[in-house]
Order: C-alpha cells, then sequence, then structure tokens
C-alpha cells in the first residue's frame, strides 16, 4: 500500500490570495500563481491514497494554460510531460487546483488535452486527517493582490466601476453598477482602518423605492477539518470565528406594489487557504437583497434599523448527523430614523440583505453552498378600520444559517439547510394594540 503523507513533500511558495471580481463568467481559467494564497497558521495533511490514483505536483500545474470546470477540460502545455502520461480512469489530484477522473488524454496542435469527469475526495483518498486554522483578514496586506470579478446578471446598464482611492491607508475601492429586475444597484466594497471591509448597497426603483444597507465585517478566523477512514467521511466541519459586524438598513417606499423581488448581487469575493501547498479551500463572499412590498397605491412604508453583532458560526459532521456551532452574542438592534408605514387598509414592507454569505469549495466543488447572516427589517401597520384596533410595529429579524452539501466528501445524505441561530426584536407604536 502507497502512503504519502503530503507535508514532506515539497511545499510551494505561498502568500495571499485574493480575488475579487474579474467581469464575465469563470468557465474557462487558468491555474494562477499559488503565492497569492493564505497560509494557513497551523495546518495538518496525512493522507493515504487509494489504489489508482496519482498527483500532478504544482510545478507541473504551472504548465497548465486553460481548465474549463464545466466540462472538466484541461489544456496544458507540451512541457507537461506527466500529465500526458496519466491514464484513463486514474482519480488525479492537480495540486493546489482540483481533483477529477480522467476520461482521455491527448496531443493536439502541440497542446495536451486532458478530458476528466467528477470524481469524490473519498474516491481518492482511503485515510486522511486534513485541518487547518487561519486569520482572514481585510487590511492592505490582505487585498494587496486584489483583482475584480463581476457575474452577468439578468441585465446590465452600465459597466461596472473599478476605482483604487488614493493613499496609504484607503486600499482598494470597488464600485459597481447594474440593473437587475428593473432596480438599480450599486454595490461598494472598500477596506478601511481597523482591519473592516465596510459594504454599501442601495437599490431603487424609479421614484417609488429607496433601499440602503451600509456596515463592515472584521476580520476572523477560518477553521476546517475533514477526517477520513477507510475510505469514508467520518468527520467534516468549518467555523468562521470571531467575526464582528454591523448592518444597518434604511428603506422608504410609495406605491411600490406587491412584488417580491430577490436580488443576487453579481459579484463575489474570493480567498483561497492553501492547506500543506496541496489542498485549496476557497471561501465566497458574497451579498443578497430579498424586497418584501406590501405598498398599494396611495400607501408609504419607511423604516431605519441597525444590528451590531458578535458571531462564531459554523457547523460539524461526526458521521452519522449534523450539528450546528457558534451563536449571534453582544447582538444590538436599534431603530435609527422613523418606522412609518401610512395607509387607509393594511400596508408593510420588509427587506432582508444576506451578508455575509459565504461559500466555501473544496479542489473546486462547493460543499457548503452558504454559510450566512440575514438581517430583515420590516414596518407594518394595520388601521384597525374594521375594530377600531390598530396595529403598528417595527420589526428587526437575523438569523444565521449554514447549508451544506457532502456529496464531494461521499456523504449524499447531508444536502441540507441547518439553523445556527435567530433573534428578532419588534417595536410597538404607541396606541397600538397587535394581538392583544
Amino acid at each position: 500500500m502507497k502512503s504519502i503523507i503530503f507535508f514532506l513533500k515539497r511545499v510551494t511558495i505561498l502568500s495571499l490570495f485574493f480575488i475579487l471580481f474579474s467581469c464575465g463568467g469563470d468557465k474557462n481559467r487558468s491555474h494562477g500563481s499559488s503565492k497569492n494564497h493564505i497560509i494557513p497558521k497551523t495546518q495538518t495533511l496525512k493522507v493515504t491514497p487509494k489504489e489508482n490514483t496519482t498527483s500532478i505536483s504544482a510545478s507541473v500545474i504551472d504548465n497548465l494554460e486553460n481548465y474549463n470546470a464545466e466540462t472538466g477540460t484541461y489544456t496544458f502545455s507540451d512541457d507537461a510531460d506527466e500529465v500526458e502520461d496519466l491514464e484513463v480512469g486514474t482519480v488525479v489530484l492537480f495540486e493546489g487546483h482540483s481533483l477529477r477522473k480522467i476520461k482521455s488524454v491527448k496531443k493536439e496542435s502541440g497542446k495536451i488535452m486532458v478530458e476528466s469527469e467528477f470524481a469524490r475526495l473519498t474516491d481518492y483518498f482511503k485515510e486522511a486527517d486534513i485541518s487547518y486554522s487561519t486569520p482572514v483578514t481585510w487590511d492592505k496586506a490582505g487585498v494587496a493582490a486584489a483583482n475584480v470579478k463581476v457575474g452577468q446578471p439578468i441585465a446590465t446598464i452600465v459597466p461596472p466601476l473599478l476605482t483604487t482611492l488614493d493613499g496609504e491607508e484607503e486600499g482598494l475601492h470597488v464600485k459597481i453598477e447594474r440593473e437587475i429586475r428593473g432596480w438599480k444597484i450599486e454595490f461598494e466594497l472598500t477596506p478601511e482602518a481597523g482591519d473592516k471591509l465596510k459594504i454599501k448597497l442601495t437599490a431603487t426603483k424609479e421614484r417609488v423605492c429607496s433601499i440602503t444597507a451600509e456596515g463592515f465585517i472584521s476580520s476572523f478566523t477560518s477553521n476546517s477539518s475533514i477526517q477520513i477512514e477507510g475510505g469514508e467521511t467520518q468527520q467534516f466541519s468549518y467555523n468562521n470565528d470571531g467575526l464582528e459586524g454591523e448592518v444597518e438598513l434604511k428603506f422608504a417606499a410609495v406605491g411600490l406594489g406587491s412584488e417580491i423581488a430577490i436580488l443576487e448581487i453579481p459579484a463575489t469575493i474570493e480567498r483561497t487557504i492553501l492547506v500543506q501547498g496541496i489542498i485549496p479551500i476557497t471561501l465566497r463572499l458574497k451579498a443578497n437583497l430579498k424586497i418584501y412590498p406590501e405598498v398599494a397605491a396611495g400607501s408609504s412604508s419607511q423604516a431605519s434599523m441597525k444590528l451590531t453583532y458578535n458571531s462564531n458560526l459554523g457547523f460539524s459532521y461526526n458521521g452519522s448527523r449534523m450539528n450546528t456551532t457558534g451563536n449571534v452574542s453582544s447582538d444590538t438592534a436599534e431603530q435609527t430614523g422613523d418606522s412609518n408605514t401610512a395607509t387607509a387598509g393594511i400596508a408593510g414592507m420588509g427587506v432582508g440583505v444576506e451578508f455575509p454569505r459565504f461559500e466555501i469549495g473544496i479542489l473546486g466543488n462547493t460543499v457548503v453552498p452558504y454559510l450566512l447572516l440575514n438581517t430583515h427589517a420590516s414596518s407594518y401597520l394595520s388601521t384597525g378600520l374594521l375594530d377600531n384596533r390598530p396595529c403598528h410595529t417595527a420589526t428587526l429579524k437575523y438569523a444565521a444559517h449554514a447549508g451544506v452539501n457532502m456529496n464531494f466528501l461521499g456523504v449524499m445524505t447531508i444536502n441540507n439547510d441547518y439553523k445556527i441561530a435567530e433573534q428578532e426584536k419588534r417595536w410597538k407604536a404607541e396606541g397600538s394594540h397587535c394581538g392583544d
């Protein structure tokens, strides 16, 4: 039986990897430089591969000219001799890049073309102990190698604006402007002093609605571990620890109607952690905006609320069941302005922002579609015309969820949403009779 302890092998040069937004999709990707990856503060990689497996070293991956993640097609230069010798049916670990099963290898126009198909981590490892812990920071050093990636929304009215601010402490400033489903969206991210990532998201619809979500998230510690025994995953955990944040939601609407809008902001920040120079763990930071109006013609609704919090969010699978871990603590919910709704009958509006929303991948495969905090602000009024018992409330609700899909880890039964924490604060206007 062949046994490999990867940390005894040559370790590729590492430092910080930070991809913010590049225009268009990401179907055709080259390997990129390993020197941009985050180096874990602590890490373990002790493994025993199965038969009919092999690995391609990171130095050979440097000859990768193109990779199509959808089709599993690799294009290598003619110098990648190890790749040319790969056999059909072999499960291959392309170090620092991906894990695939070989379908064909051929030379074409001076290039080595490799066709591949999906393979699970448990197809490659018989035994594995993989773990790491590392800070994920937003300071100047943490964004020094930043690029920009913007996906294509349903409709585009203006190109993204990408600007770098002057000054040593300002760092990178990213701003995009798009139209999505009739809403004009502006999205800004700015690393600032104090190791914070500042966010500002605005959405406007003609002259009937304006929404602003503004705040920040702090640096945090990313932790994960995987244990495979006898070719089966026995343990898998992930946690974001020590993440502090603030989000203030403001909205004002007049005659907006009742059409629900769920707007996925077409922007992704990626940070990739490279465990022992071999296994890439990718964190993708996203944001979503959800709008739930019931504001008929002649009605209006507005609110202004803020949440500050500390959080430790994650989950742990122990071989038979999934458990959530962590909480949202030191949380403070407050009204920062008027929360009013005016109507002749019943009206209200709710706005939710999912930020931070992390997606986590291993070797190019998504295992956590989301680990998020959803903050939802709403204002509601029932005038009580029938029973003379009006109800006017403002509510700030926040909930943390993890979506976990362990197919890549060989556990097909885990593909669910798991609630980590949920809290709500409600304010009643003077003279309200809500449920009493």
